[in-house]
């Protein structure tokens, strides 16, 4: 597919068939474009005006899905907004599904006394807008975006958290299973994470049992070429980090 690009356009490639969004308040947002337009997450809820203007921006066609690697605000929160805008559907793992749907309580955190206050004050410019959930995903199943994106279920962070797999490119998104803050590759945010023991365990046998170069993280840049080996550094820190 031919992306019409114009002067200040706020995608910018990362891989071929890949775009990434710039200045989300969320998450990083990647916009997939073969065999049509399609969202690795959204962001918060008011990323949804800046998304649907880039979009916009490259061309009259418009997203057909909205994936969602977990049922998290910053993941999560322009889904509704931007199924209204364009139509589009809506697809996440069965075990985050029912969260993002208002059938089951988002969770909830015990944050140190910084964050707390942040979320206090900031809340109500974040609010959580459920959003039905058309296609229920499960591990193993395979998604027809980019030759084939397979689920990988890795659950810790939430129940339903998955990483998206593209075998021929070796090409892997790991929303917030594992993280590049800072430069530093890193397993998802404890102050977030119920089942770190679980998520890290779901790392060392699905994520490293993949062939992969190219890392497209939740939050921090992507890592093109050597992911696999920085994920095997970042597990072996962790391991001794937690003797």
């Amino acid at each position: 597919m031919v992306i019409r690009r114009r002067r200040k356009n706020k995608f910018v490639e990362v891989v071929p068939d890949v775009l990434k969004a710039t200045h989300t308040w969320g998450c990083n947002v990647y916009l997939v474009t073969t065999p049509g337009l399609a969202f690795i997450d959204t962001g918060f809820p008011l990323d949804s005006k800046t998304l649907v203007d880039y979009v916009a921006s490259i061309g009259p066609q418009r997203p057909e899905w909205l994936v969602a690697t977990h049922c998290h605000l910053d993941h999560t929160g322009s889904m509704h907004r931007l199924k209204e805008a364009f139509g589009s559907k809506i697809a996440a793992h069965e075990d985050d599904a029912g969260v993002m749907e208002g059938k089951v309580p988002y969770m909830k955190f015990k944050l140190d006394p910084l964050h707390a206050v942040y979320y206090k004050v900031l809340g109500p410019l974040y609010p959580y807008e459920y959003v039905d959930v058309d296609r229920r995903l499960a591990d193993g199943e395979v998604l027809d975006l980019l030759g084939g994106l397979e689920v990988v279920s890795v659950p810790g962070h939430t129940d339903g958290s998955i990483a998206l797999y593209q075998r021929e490119r070796r090409l892997l998104f790991t929303g917030d299973t594992i993280r590049n803050e800072g430069g530093i590759l890193e397993g998802p945010p404890p102050q977030f994470t119920p089942r770190m023991d679980e998520a890290f365990d779901g790392i060392e046998r699905r994520i490293m049992a993949l062939d992969f170069d190219v890392l497209l993280p939740g939050h921090g840049d992507p890592v093109i070429g050597g992911a696999h080996e920085a994920v095997g550094r970042m597990l072996a820190e962790h391991e001794r980090e937690t003797r």
